[in-house]
This record gives C-alpha cells, structure tokens and sequence, in this order.
C-alpha cells in the first residue's frame, strides 16, 4: 500500500468513530494548549521585564544599604537596614574615572495630604540634573522635572498622581508632605517599571529630604547611590572597582559587605532564576496533560485494533506486510496527534487573545515554538500508537477474520 493511500485510509478511520477520535484528539488539544499558553506567558514575562531592564539602564548601577546577594527586594533595599550609605561612599565612589554618572538619594515614606485624603508614600529626595542622567526611562507627562533652583517643590510619579487620592492631582496644586506645603511642577509619564518603581514616587529637593527624614538618617547618611557608566568601560570591571571602594570604605571583608549593588547583569540573572523555575513548573503541569493525552491515544488505538480485527486480517491476506500495517496504525495514531497540536495551538492564540485583552498580561508567540508544538503533537501521537500499532502488525490473519 502507497504511503498516501496510507494517509487516507487512516483519514476514513478516524472520521468513521466520530466521537470517540475527537475525545481523543481534546486530549492531546488540552496538552498542546497548554504548553503553547503557558511557554508564551513565561517568555511574554521574559520580554516585559528585559524591556524594563533597558528603561532602568543598560549602563546603570544601583548602590543600595543591603547585601542583594540572596535577591533584589525593589524599593525596600532601599529603606533603613542594618547597613548604611554615607556621604563619604559617595565622595570615594566619585572618583572613579569609568563613572560617567553618579547621584545620590534619599529615600524614605512620608504623610502627604492632598484636597483633605492621607496617604503614605514613598518620597525621594534628589539632585534634580544629576539624578535625571542616571535615569533613562523619566519622562515628563505634563510641566517639568526639578530644577536646583527650586524651592518647596514637586514632581509627581503617574500611578500616584492619577490613582493615589480621590481626585486626580493636577499640575500647580499644592500637595502637603509631613504638613510642609509644595507646589508640583511636573507629572512623570508612566513608566511601568518595576525596578526603578518611579510611578508611585514624590520627588523633592535632597535638601529638603534630609530635613524631611532626619529623625531616621545618621549624618550625612544616604539610602542610594545611582551610577551610569561610559561606554569604553567594561561593567564587570567596574563593578569589582565599585565593590573594592566600598570594602575599603566600610571596613568590611567580601563575607561581611553590608551593602550590594544591582547591575544589569544581576537583574538578568534574577529574570532568567524567576523564570526558569517558572518554566520548569509550568512545563511539569502542561507535561502531565501531554501524558493523559497520549495515553488516551493509546487507549482508542488499543481499542481500535480489537474492533478492527476483521479489517487487518483481511488486509494481511491480501498481502499487507506487517511492516506496512505497523506505518498505517502509526500514521492513523500521528495524525491524532497532529490534528490535536493544530487545534490546541488554535486554542492557545484564543486564550493569548483573551489574557492580553482582559488581563493585561503579555504573551509572546514564536513561531520555532508553533513548530515545535505542532512536532511534538505528532511524535507523541507516534510514541502513543507504537505499541497498539505493533500488537495489530502481529495478529494472524486466519485468527483475525474468525474474530465477531
């Protein structure tokens, strides 16, 4: 028998037993989906967070009071901890020729009040030019950002400009930080990143944070250090450079460091820990619907032999090799399989659309993992029928045509 008329023949089959071929082929639908579904979430996560990582900076370090060696904590590595940065870690690290960049800031949660609601929220207090260097992703919406010469003013994140209080604050309000009066001169474009998490922040003067939070600062103390560098530099240098200074500067041994700093090579290995673990648990659940999958292929293969002992018998005294009859159940088995990775992919284009629309929530569909899945599909259609398949070449034909 001719391959293609192989093809056909498998084809006849599977559309004969209705319903029973399609709750096989919802096995291998249900798998498919989800592998497609949940490998595109991961890598739709991958992709938000890698452009995240290009608005935070593909040249910019974070000096942060914690050791981050055991993960970034966003803005609470900011916040007081048993290590410190002073003023003189700033000096010390100014003098580092790779630095093309470097800030300083505080940061501390303070009470705002704005048309009569309280809120508490993160205030930053920064060198307005300097600070605006090391930050790629700030953009104003409306107004401007700070300038040196500023006096009791404000510069409003976008999430708490539009969201924090009852009404939408607008540019020239007067806004009260721990009962102080200032008047915000510019609102932030949305910036959706979570690393720098500049969407929820007020900027003021660093002056006016220093006496603003000087009941929770030593002297001279500051809660991050925000550095770019040149382009000729290499990072990995540089960070040994930043490390050795700081060392020095706490008296402190590698083991003992109370301070860390969040590169963009540490970013990426946090993404790519987060999201392999991720992938890894996902890839287990959508595994073991693959496995259902196949062994509901299997199981109608199996009970498809038993219901087509006539036909093979009849087929192998007309001269059907077992060999040729091995590749027709396996073709009718792979074609399960297939038809079953092309609807579940369908299903998973439905369900991206859907996530996306309602959810908000990124999803990437490549087209090597299309391919793969629809491969996949198959070679587990294949792996499944092997076995009936074989069972059904070695039946006797006298035996076969006696079957009722």
């Amino acid at each position: 028998m001719k391959t293609i008329s192989m093809f056909f023949h498998a084809y006849k089959n599977l559309t004969y037993r209705g319903v029973q071929s399609w709750l096989t082929i919802l096995g291998i639908i249900v798998g498919i989906s989800s592998i497609v579904t949940l490998v595109g979430l991961v890598e739709g996560l991958k992709s938000d967070i890698t452009s995240q990582l290009d608005s935070f900076g593909p040249r910019t370090f974070m000096v942060v009071p914690t050791d981050v060696s055991s993960g970034f904590q966003g803005a609470s590595s900011f916040l007081p901890t048993s290590g410190k940065l002073f003023q003189k870690d700033f000096d010390r690290l100014k003098r580092i020729s790779a630095i093309d960049s470097i800030a300083k800031v505080i940061i501390g949660r303070s009470f705002v009040n704005y048309k009569n609601k309280d809120i508490t929220a993160s205030v930053y207090g920064i060198d307005p030019e300097i600070f605006s260097n090391t930050v790629g992703s700030l953009e104003i919406e409306s107004g401007r950002f700070l300038l040196s010469s500023d006096k009791k003013s404000v510069v409003v994140g976008a999430d708490i400009a539009n969201d924090g209080f009852d009404k939408k604050i607008e540019l020239g309000s007067i806004v009260k930080i721990a009962d102080e009066e200032y008047k915000v001169v510019g609102i932030l474009r949305k910036t959706g990143n979570s690393f720098a998490q500049l969407d929820n922040v007020f900027f003021i003067q660093f002056n006016q944070a220093e006496k603003l939070f000087e009941d929770q600062l030593s002297p001279n103390e500051i809660s991050a250090i925000r550095i770019t560098i040149r382009d000729s530099y290499d990072l990995d240098e540089v960070e040994d450079e930043i490390t050795s200074v700081l060392l020095s500067s706490h008296h402190v041994s590698e083991d003992e460091k109370d301070f860390g700093i969040v590169s963009p090579k540490f970013i990426t290995e946090q993404i790519n820990q987060i999201t392999g673990i991720l992938s890894i648990f996902l890839g287990a659940i959508a595994g073991v619907s693959l496995i259902v999958g196949g062994i509901g292929i299997s199981n109608s293969m199996f009970m498809s032999v038993l219901k087509r002992k006539k036909e093979i018998g009849l087929l192998k005294s007309l001269g059907l090799k077992d060999q040729e009859l091995l590749q027709l159940f396996i073709i009718e088995s792979s074609m399960i399989g297939f038809f079953g990775g092309v609807l579940g992919v369908i299903v998973a284009h439905i369900l991206a659309f859907l996530i996306n629309s309602y959810a908000g929530i990124s999803f990437v569909m490549s087209i090597p993992l299309l391919i793969f899945a629809l491969l996949f599909s198959a070679f587990v259609g294949i792996v499944s029928g092997t076995i009936p398949a074989r069972r059904a070449a070695r039946l006797d034909p006298v035996e076969a045509l006696r079957y009722e």
